[in-house]
């Protein structure tokens, strides 16, 4: 899909250590979007650390004290986000759907509907599920399809899925 930067919201790349990146709706809701270095997804001396981000949005400021409505242009603006960040070729990023409100399920649901709408098909995404039968983690491992380094990635993300289960 061909995606129109005019259509998107203009964001703010910040050069700080979430690699936080900032954008305003028209409703004047802050949206931040950070990719959070992230040590603790691989084994502690995995030469993958380097390269692997936390994927975190939230809401940074709402003066409307409303619920955010549902805006067309969020998508795009993550998507166009993602394509800013995504410079090197072995960057990982990892999105864990938030649950401490029970919308886990909602939010991947949303995030894979965005994914599989905006994604130029130069990123892959792969869904795993961590947890026990009374809570669940819904997460999904984000990388270039050129990443040299791709089999040995998924390999590491299915083992640490089967440990969890395991335990």
């Amino acid at each position: 899909m061909q995606t129109n930067r005019k259509e998107a919201y203009e964001y703010i790349a910040f050069k700080d250590e979430n690699n936080t990146y900032a954008f305003v709706t028209e409703q004047g809701i802050v949206y931040e979007v950070k990719f959070k270095q992230s040590n603790y997804i691989f084994a502690e001396n995995s030469s993958y650390n380097q390269y692997t981000y936390e994927f975190v949005i939230e809401v940074a400021e709402n003066l409307t004290h409303k619920k955010p409505s549902l805006d067309s242009r969020i998508p795009l603006t993550i998507a166009l986000i993602f394509q800013d960040f995504f410079t090197l070729k072995e960057t990982i990023v990892v999105y864990i759907c938030d649950n401490s409100d029970s919308k886990a399920t909602a939010r991947n649901r949303k995030f894979s509907q965005w994914f599989e709408q905006y994604n130029k098909l130069s990123l892959m995404k792969i869904d795993f599920v961590f947890g026990t039968n009374f809570e669940k983690y819904f997460t999904s491992l984000i990388m270039r399809i050129d990443n040299p380094n791709m089999v040995e990635i998924i390999g590491e993300i299915q083992d640490l899925s089967t440990n969890y289960e395991n335990k």
